[in-house]
């Protein structure tokens, strides 16, 4: 994975968290009398009974609907705070005073941190590590709610390309693997899959090229299925059942085996544009010398730091 962008983020991120102090620890004096090593200070005990409770959990409900990705274009439409909670309640007790706040079913009410699952009898004292990527890394954690299931989750793997690659005056932001879930019926044909990848990924879903990981035996590895056929159902592969997840590629050739040309390219006759409608950014093709190439060189750094008084040593 490559996102210099994101990186960037990231590190303002930390150093916006983490500019205050966020912890002391005071050492009392080896010399002291056993009976003044056992003394308490009364700003801790303070500070002990005020914060019995968490302070408000934040909690961002997922639009309803087949797309279940948990990133950074989800939609939440609704967001709350949940206040009076103890760390050590569990998640299904959270999810009850969630359901009895909002007037919802519980059944509708399914929290993950990130992509993280988190399980009824997991307590929110557990829902903390300091370390990223797993949407734990802030207190109090900053909670998704996902709604009931209508069918079955399948996961799509969308590996790192230069069509989904994101680009910013010529320096590329983001360049990295996509894993999507949808929310689909054993009914639901793999042309609608196909329709519904079109909706998050820039590819027509006619450049789409299925692959689907099979595992109906846990000792087995399993076996992958290509879903070649647009009009059989997910559930005519048995992937309601057995499917691990869905590996995506890029068709690179058309109905009648032709190679098709969505990129710029050059020829004997010269350089060829990229096609009315493309999608891979025109920023993301490496050769400088075409005549449409951005100013800015993605190798060049943003920067340059100099000493200038090196010369008068």
């Amino acid at each position: 994975m490559f996102s210099q962008g994101a990186d960037d983020e990231a590190q303002k991120a930390l150093l916006q968290k983490f500019k205050d102090t966020q912890h002391f620890l005071n050492y009392k004096d080896p010399k002291l009398p056993p009976e003044k090593m056992l003394d308490v200070d009364e700003k801790q005990l303070i500070a002990a009974k005020e914060a019995e409770l968490m302070k408000p959990i934040r909690v961002r409900f997922l639009q309803d609907g087949p797309d279940r990705t948990i990133d950074n274009k989800a939609k939440f439409p609704k967001v709350i705070e949940v206040a009076g909670v103890s760390a050590q309640e569990s998640i299904l007790q959270l999810r009850q005073k969630i359901a009895r706040t909002e007037s919802m079913p519980i059944e509708d009410i399914n929290i993950f941190a990130a992509e993280t699952v988190l399980d009824d009898r997991v307590q929110l004292s557990e829902c903390y590590a300091d370390w990223m990527g797993f949407g734990l890394e802030d207190w109090p954690p900053k909670l998704i709610v996902k709604p009931r299931l209508k069918g079955f989750e399948i996961h799509v793997n969308v590996p790192a390309m230069r069509d989904m690659s994101e680009w910013d005056k010529g320096r590329l932001q983001n360049y990295q693997s996509t894993h999507l879930v949808f929310d689909v019926l054993p009914t639901t044909r793999v042309k609608e899959l196909k329709f519904l990848l079109a909706s998050r990924i820039p590819i027509p879903a006619s450049r789409h090229k299925l692959t689907a990981h099979v595992r109906k035996h846990l000792a087995e590895y399993g076996e992958f299925v290509e879903l070649d056929e647009e009009s059989k159902t997910l559930g005519d592969y048995g992937l309601d059942k057995y499917c691990v997840c869905i590996h995506f590629a890029k068709s690179e050739f058309d109905e009648n085996g032709d190679y098709i040309f969505d990129d710029a390219y050059w020829d004997d006759s010269g350089y060829h544009q990229q096609p009315p409608g493309a999608w891979i950014p025109e920023d993301s093709i490496s050769d400088r010398r075409r005549p449409d190439a951005n100013p800015i060189d993605p190798n060049q750094p943003l920067s340059i730091v100099s000493d200038r008084r090196a010369a008068e040593r």
